[in-house]
């Protein structure tokens, strides 16, 4: 049997439970053959991952995954072997990361006009700890008050866009974020994107690819069968496109989310990613 890699998993550094090095030692426990670190916006956990000191030969892969918008769609994109340091993509998710923060406070005085007590010392824990706080974070505190049972229920009911707690961030455009990931020498991927809405993906794919587009992730654990039903025809058409099939949990270490490595890809495809990388870094 391959080994399989992870290329989707987010640490406590976003909005993952798990530290970057804690994610080293699961997956080296779920005998993985690579792993990602994919978390929102920020890189601040890639070194603690890369220098995570590990017993056998697990690749690991510094990444990010980027907020962008096309066409008013919410749409994830995966980075791969990004650099560390100053960079073109790095300025521009600063900007990100403080739109994170300024969000957070706004979403619970929302909650808080709606008559929902929360624990203000647990809002500056998440703001003074995390990187790039999301708003997991704030559903994780509202079941730990008992206001929600699971993370389903804080979305559905408070935290959806459209829902009463909800409050919008700013966004990269899409086509500006393949471009400062490839002028950083990382390689674009476009994330889960059977979870984009009302959108032609064949076209959409086939429009991103002259931009730089390089891969699309198509092994995922969506939720609805209906997606995973159209699992087999995303990689045919990503096949036919000439772009790299790639695939992860997306874990964050929650019931919210997969489990990390129980969803992959072969771990050839690391290589095949890190010759992108080395063919970006050359143009």
């Amino acid at each position: 049997m391959k080994a399989l890699a992870d290329l989707h998993v987010h640490s406590n550094c976003s909005d993952g439970l798990n530290s970057p090095q804690e994610l080293v030692e699961i997956a080296e426990r779920q005998g993985l053959g690579g792993i990602a670190l994919t978390d929102h916006d920020t890189f601040a956990g890639v070194r603690e991952f890369l220098e995570a000191p590990t017993s056998g030969n697990l690749q690991r892969v510094p990444g990010v995954e980027v907020s962008t918008n096309y066409l008013n769609h919410d749409v994830h994109l995966l980075g791969y072997f990004v650099p560390f340091g100053e960079s073109p993509i790095e300025l521009s998710l600063r900007v990100l990361r403080e739109s994170r923060h300024t969000r957070f406070p706004k979403m619970v005085k929302k909650l808080r006009d709606l008559g929902i007590v929360i624990d203000e010392s647990e809002i500056q824990r998440v703001l003074r700890e995390v990187a790039s706080p999301g708003r997991p974070h704030l559903a994780r505190i509202l079941i730990d008050s008992g206001v929600v049972r699971d993370i389903k229920e804080a979305f559905t009911k408070y935290l959806a866009s459209g829902k009463p707690a909800f409050v919008g961030r700013e966004k990269i455009e899409l086509i500006e974020a393949i471009r400062l990931l490839r002028e950083s020498g990382a390689v674009p991927v476009i994330a889960h994107p059977l979870l984009i809405e009302d959108i032609d993906l064949e076209e959409f794919l086939r429009k991103l690819k002259p931009h730089g587009l390089e891969g699309v992730e198509v092994n995922y654990g969506y939720r609805k069968s209906e997606l995973m039903d159209a699992i087999e025809g995303l990689r045919k058409m990503t096949e036919d496109l000439g772009l790299i099939v790639t695939g992860g949990s997306d874990s964050h270490g929650d019931e919210g989310h997969s489990e990390l490595g129980s969803v992959g890809v072969p771990v050839e495809t690391i290589d095949i990613l890190r010759k992108a990388s080395e063919r970006i870094q050359k143009l």
